[in-house]
């Protein structure tokens, strides 16, 4: 079994050229957990639980130019809503080929492998991990993804895991305290949002 750690060098040197960020969402976002009501019409719908700190750490890399999207597999309305309010720039769901959408992300964007991160938790991921060049897992994947990625996180999917990864990307390119600081100041602000919606592919 591999031990989970962090080969700092290396994980510096890859977050340098991150220019794309990407994330799972159920099981990264999420605890993995799903809620269902059924409304008086007989409709039933999806209810997602997101963290807070989750949201703040990718508006902090859409801060520091580092764009960000989703991959998802899910069909909820919900990841509009979300995606929208963290000002992303693209959101993928509906997705059964996690790949195509990538591959159809970095033909659209001019993004390379060595440029672009993505957050996973399941087998479903492995097509992405392996083709982007900071692979990542959160602390409750599967085996299959931790030994794919090249850090995994200390916390779990929809506990501050997305967080955790966005702190280490920016304090490795030396922007976490410009963040903090234009924060406490006020300066931070996020220009309104240009989310790109794909789904089905």
């Amino acid at each position: 079994m591999k031990e989970f750690y962090m080969n700092e060098q290396l994980f510096n040197q890859k977050a340098g050229q991150i220019k794309f960020f990407l994330t799972d969402v159920d099981g990264v976002m999420t605890d993995s957990s799903l809620s269902f009501f059924t409304d008086e019409a007989g409709k039933t719908h999806e209810i997602k639980h997101f963290e807070s700190l989750d949201g703040m750490g990718l508006m902090f890399l859409k801060y520091c130019g580092i764009r960000t999207g989703i991959i998802s597999r899910g069909n909820s309305p919900t990841l509009e809503f979300w995606a929208n309010i963290l000002n992303m720039d693209v959101l993928y769901y509906n997705v059964a080929d996690k790949q195509r959408a990538l591959n159809d992300l970095q033909t659209v964007y001019h993004i390379t492998p060595q440029e672009t991160a993505f957050v996973g938790d399941d087998i479903i991921d492995l097509g992405v991990l392996k083709r982007v060049g900071l692979p990542l897992s959160v602390l409750n994947g599967v085996e299959e993804t931790k030994q794919a990625a090249l850090y995994v996180t200390q916390k779990h999917g929809g506990h501050g895991a997305v967080r955790e990864i966005a702190e280490k990307i920016l304090k490795a390119r030396g922007q976490w305290q410009q963040v903090v600081q234009d924060v406490e100041s006020g300066v931070f602000k996020l220009p309104p949002p240009q989310l790109r919606i794909v789904r089905g592919l």
